[in-house]
């Protein structure tokens, strides 16, 4: 008897094993059911491509649950890290006056396909959630050496980032989050149960708060570089890769991918292919190609490097470049 038990768990783990490696090669990824049937908010719509193996989001980019009354907007977006701000460096807004709708519109995969190398997240969106906001990465500066959630400043009640780990950006369009967004979580989430599926990255895997199974509090040391891991979730069962927001330290949100992203891993990079060199190749003298090639695929970008292959200074290659999205 005691031998057959032996065998019973030695064949589930090799099953368990070869169910690891048909999903990390990515074949059965399949997240149209799920996406289909995700908490959508009524602010955003969803078309599913059976052909194309896609789904596209479409919003007005105002979360679904509301915001704070009033927010800090910095009034020199170059001196953060703004926790070290005094009070009349920022200007209080309030949100219904300043903030403004922002239309997203993404296609995302639905077979998404694990792969073991990492791509850097970049400013701005990398994901969408199920409020209609858009999913950004830890950071404020393209350096990534400012953390939002740990920049965090509250002055007379009124926050730079609010209790749902969200802010516009500082033209008060493109509200977005940094961390867990607690306005679903707390709405959505059970005790003693996994998180619900809180969004998609945009390489097409989903996203989930801070509870795995059984309810267990996931923190970075159970996840991967990229803060993910492969499991079961409610809504996939039988196991998929999947990444966790965080809040026990940084990161708390989602700083690589670990799916295939194409070209979309060049969104928000200043060497994106749909990014426009124009008035910095003037003020360069030199073409936008040529600017894109000197950058490369780095993130953060070597400016140093790249500065030197132009045949400029650092200095005229940062101010000539486009400027990041601003918090």
């Amino acid at each position: 008897m005691k031998q057959k038990v032996l065998l019973g768990v030695a064949l589930a783990s090799v099953a368990m094993a070869f169910a690891a490696v048909q999903l990390k090669s990515g074949s059965n990824a399949d997240t149209s059911q799920a996406v289909a049937n995700a908490n959508w908010a009524d602010n955003v719509t969803i078309t599913i491509d059976d052909d194309e193996n896609t789904f596209r989001f479409q919003s007005n980019g105002i979360p679904s649950h509301g915001f704070a009354e009033k927010y800090l907007i910095p009034n020199d977006v170059g001196s953060m890290p703004f926790s070290d701000n005094a009070p009349e460096e920022f200007t209080v807004v309030k949100s219904s006056e300043y903030f403004q709708e922002t239309e997203v519109d993404t296609t995302i995969t639905t077979q998404p396909t694990y792969i073991e190398s990492t791509t850097d997240t970049t400013l701005g969106r990398i994901g969408v959630a199920i409020t209609g906001a858009q999913i950004f990465n830890d950071y404020e500066d393209m350096e990534r050496s400012i953390t939002a959630l740990d920049d965090n400043v509250v002055h007379d009640h009124v926050p730079f980032v609010d209790e749902c780990n969200g802010h516009t950006l500082v033209d008060g369009t493109n509200y977005h989050y940094h961390g867990i967004p607690l306005c679903i979580t707390g709405e959505l989430d059970q005790e003693g149960q996994h998180s619900t599926m809180i969004g998609v990255l945009e390489d097409g895997f989903p996203v989930y708060g801070n509870h795995g199974t059984a309810g267990a509090i996931v923190t970075n040391d159970d996840l991967d570089e990229c803060s993910g891991h492969f499991g079961s979730t409610p809504e996939f069962p039988e196991g998929i890769y999947h990444y966790h927001l965080t809040a026990d330290e940084a990161p708390y949100m989602i700083n690589c991918y670990h799916g295939d992203v194409g070209d979309l891993a060049k969104q928000g990079h200043p060497q994106g292919q749909g990014t426009d060199f124009s008035e910095a190749a003037v003020a360069l003298n030199v073409t936008q190609d040529e600017i894109r090639q000197a950058l490369g695929q780095e993130m953060p970008p070597n400016f140093a490097d790249a500065a030197e292959k132009l045949g400029v200074t650092e200095e005229a290659l940062r101010a000539a470049l486009p400027p990041p999205p601003q918090h």
